[in-house]
């Protein structure tokens, strides 16, 4: 995948959290990093929130 910022390749991380597929995307070279989930993009708040409730 392509960032959409700077159009370098880009890191892709997908793990299941609570049943959820989570897709960490990260571009090293601009810096810029988003989460998506099945709905579309989650805020990282989103993110830790299914985090701290599967302990």
């Amino acid at each position: 995948m392509r960032c959409p910022k700077c159009n370098r390749q880009q890191v892709v991380i997908k793990i299941t959290v609570r049943g959820e597929t989570l897709t960490m995307h990260s571009c090293s070279p601009c810096d810029l990093r988003w989460w998506e989930a099945d709905e579309g993009v989650l805020p990282l708040a989103g993110v830790l929130d299914l985090a701290a409730a599967s302990r």
